[in-house]
C-alpha cells in the first residue's frame, strides 16, 4: 500500500533503495514470519513489468556507500527536531509539516540551468520531479489576534524554523565538485554563487555572479562584491537593473565555476 500510495503521486520509479539499518533488517525479519507464505510471482511481476528495479545498500557498518541520502536525512531529522521541539500536534498537522519540508528540500539547488547569471535560476529536484520547479506556497501575513488560525500560524512557524536550522546547516554541503571543489582553490570573477542570506524568503535560494574578489595578504580571498537582481516571483528578469552586495566568502557556495563557464 506504501509503495502505491507513492507511485500515485510521483509515478514509478526505476530503482529503489532500501537502507540496512539495523531497525529495518530486523523489522523484514519479523515480516518473513507473515510474508513467507505469499505468492511473489505476481508481485515479481509487477515490478519488472514497470521497469523496477529494487536494491539495498550492502551493510549498514558502511553508510557513506549512499552518503548523499544519508547526510540530508541526518540534516533533515536534526532540523525537524529543533523546529518542533516538545510540541504536540496532530496526525494531519505533521503530515502538513512533512510535505512542506519535502517541497523545501526539493526546491534546493543541485546545478544550473543558464550559464547566465541574469537568468536568475537553477535547477533543483522538482525541475526533475514536476518537470518544473514548484510555484511557490505563499508564506502569508497571519494576525495574532485570529484565535482560529493559531494552529496553523503555528504549523508555518515549525516549517519556518526547520528552513532556518536547515539552511544554515547544510548550506555549506548544497554542491561539492571533487574536479574543482579543493581547499586551495580561491572563488574567482565570474563565479556563479548560491548566497546565504538570513532574510530570504522561506525557499528561496539567491543566485548571483562574484564582479570584485578581495584578497588579503595571504593571497586568500575574503569577501566579494556580487552582482544580481532582486526581482518578485513570476516577474521577468529582463529589463531589471543589476545590484552589487558584499559578501563573505563563508557565505557562498560556488554553482557554477568561471572555468566551466568558459569551456561550455
Amino acid at each position: 500500500m506504501t509503495l502505491r500510495r507513492f507511485v500515485t503521486v510521483r509515478g514509478y520509479p526505476r530503482k529503489m533503495i532500501s537502507d540496512s539499518g539495523s531497525q529495518l533488517v530486523a523489522a523484514g525479519k519479523e515480516l518473513q514470519q507473515v510474508v513467507h507464505k505469499w505468492d511473489w510471482e505476481p508481485i515479481k511481476s509487477f515490478g519488472k513489468c514497470k521497469g523496477m528495479d529494487w536494491v539495498t545498500t550492502k551493510s549498514a557498518d558502511a553508510p557513506w556507500e549512499n552518503g548523499v541520502s544519508e547526510s540530508l536525512v541526518k540534516s533533515v531529522k536534526k532540523s525537524l527536531e529543533v523546529a518542533i521541539g516538545t510540541s504536540v500536534m496532530t496526525f494531519s498537522e505533521l503530515q502538513t509539516v512533512l510535505f512542506e519540508v519535502s517541497n523545501l528540500l526539493n526546491e534546493r539547488p543541485i546545478g544550473t540551468k543558464n550559464s547566465d547569471p541574469m537568468e536568475g535560476s537553477y535547477l533543483c529536484p522538482n525541475d526533475l520531479l514536476l518537470g518544473r520547479s514548484s510555484i511557490r506556497v505563499p508564506n502569508g501575513n497571519f494576525n495574532e489576534n485570529s484565535n482560529y488560525k493559531l494552529r496553523w500560524k503555528f504549523i508555518q512557524q515549525v516549517v519556518q524554523n526547520f528552513w532556518k536550522k536547515w539552511t544554515r546547516d547544510f548550506f555549506p554541503t548544497l554542491i561539492l565538485r571533487q574536479k574543482w571543489h579543493t581547499k586551495q582553490r580561491n572563488v574567482k570573477v565570474g563565479d556563479l554563487v548560491i548566497v546565504q542570506d538570513s532574510n530570504i524568503v522561506r525557499g528561496r535560494w539567491k543566485m548571483a555572479q562574484i564582479v570584485e574578489a578581495n584578497a588579503g595578504r595571504d593571497g586568500f580571498v575574503r569577501d566579494v562584491i556580487l552582482r544580481y537582481k532582486n526581482v518578485s516571483q513570476g516577474v521577468s528578469y529582463n529589463g531589471c537593473e543589476d545590484q552589487t552586495i558584499r559578501r563573505s566568502v563563508h557565505r557562498l557556495v560556488v554553482i557554477l565555476p568561471v572555468e566551466e563557464q568558459l569551456q561550455d
